[in-house]
């Protein structure tokens, strides 16, 4: 009987085993009676790389129908060329409506379901924009309501509730047109003078959300002029008319502007009055320092001072200089003192002799 050592054999390389597993085979099979065949196998399966086995697929689970989601950038390469005709998606949400916009996907890929839903958000956010008289632009405080199924062109669907999860925070805004359609509803189309009309209804609405949505970044004075914005708004469907909202919106500007006027004013003196204040206190300095220096100085009256200059009869008459009188000496003996003769003028013309 041959004996095997497993704990070497499990001690050596796996290059090695494989080697002494052929070995203690052969070995086994010249004696086959006194082999002990059980460490021969327990040998051959350490030469044996283990492996993972492959994870069954479970046969109960159903394929589902739903096309998979995906979600990626289409590059500003691509031309329609190369990209085709785009799937269209029809979308329906819970309020009803319906909105078609196109799932741009790139040759290869699934299709791009979570840009094409983007579309269709912005399709419908321009859709409740223009019913309340606003643009497109701002319409991104428009709530949209959950999807209800969506489908393709191509035969695919996809799987609404999954969709509505993934997409709950582009969905979010601040203005739920679903919420107001219902009392909408009851508000007439045409109403008598001052009354509020339904367009008119979905306008100030709007414009609450906007301003509103606009206020929470504002500096301080936008914000406070769309803080009276949202005030007049909520008074028009108060069932003030819009007369009494401008005559009342001008009062208050009014008075707010008077009270400014009246802080600067105020403002204005006090910095005048500190300015004096400033000058008059450096002036007492300046005072107090020239007293300070007073005992230093000579001080004298104007009738000390003329006292004390000398009389004119002590002073001595300045010496005359001789240089003017022999200037005139020289001028006199030569030409340069000669008075100029001066040529005869000739009388005008036509003037009589």
């Amino acid at each position: 009987m041959h004996q095997i050592d497993l704990t070497a054999a499990r001690a050596a390389k796996a290059s090695e085993r494989k080697g002494l597993a052929i070995l203690a085979y052969d070995n086994a099979c010249q004696d086959p009676g006194a082999a002990n065949w059980r460490a021969v196998a327990d040998l051959l399966r350490l030469a044996i790389p283990a492996t993972k086995a492959a994870p069954k697929a479970s046969a109960e689970a159903p394929e589902s129908r739903f096309a998979p989601w995906a979600d990626y950038a289409i590059p500003q390469s691509a031309n329609g060329r190369r990209l085709g005709k785009s799937p269209v998606l029809t979308v329906t949400f819970a309020c009803g409506a319906v909105v078609r916009a196109p799932a741009v996907s790139l040759p290869g890929k699934p299709l791009n379901i979570g840009r094409g839903l983007r579309i269709a958000f912005a399709y419908y956010r321009a859709r409740i924009a223009r019913t309340a008289g606003a643009f497109s632009a701002d319409s991104d405080i428009v709530t949209i309501p959950a999807i209800a199924s969506i489908a393709c062109d191509n035969g695919a669907e996809f799987d609404a509730t999954d969709c509505s999860e993934r997409t709950a925070e582009a969905r979010r805004g601040t203005f739920d047109a679903t919420a107001l359609a219902a009392e909408a509803e009851a508000i007439p189309e045409k109403a008598p003078d001052g009354a509020v009309t339904r367009a008119e209804f979905w306008r100030v609405h709007y414009r609450i959300a906007m301003a509103e949505a606009e206020q929470s970044g504002a500096d301080e004075t936008p914000a406070a002029e769309l803080a009276a914005t949202v005030e007049d708004c909520r008074l028009r469907l108060s069932g003030m008319c819009n007369f009494e909202i401008g005559a009342r919106r001008r009062a208050i500007d009014k008075a707010e502007a008077e009270a400014r006027r009246q802080a600067e004013a105020a403002a204005k003196a006090e910095a005048k009055a500190a300015r004096v204040a400033a000058y008059l206190e450096r002036r007492r300095a300046r005072i107090a320092a020239a007293e300070a220096e007073a005992p230093r100085l000579r001080l004298v009256t104007a009738a000390e001072a003329r006292a004390e200059q000398p009389a004119a009869a002590d002073v001595a008459p300045a010496a005359r200089s001789a240089a003017p009188r022999l200037a005139a000496r020289f001028l006199a003996s030569t030409s340069l003192g000669a008075p100029i003769a001066r040529l005869p003028v000739a009388p005008r013309f036509g003037a009589s002799a």
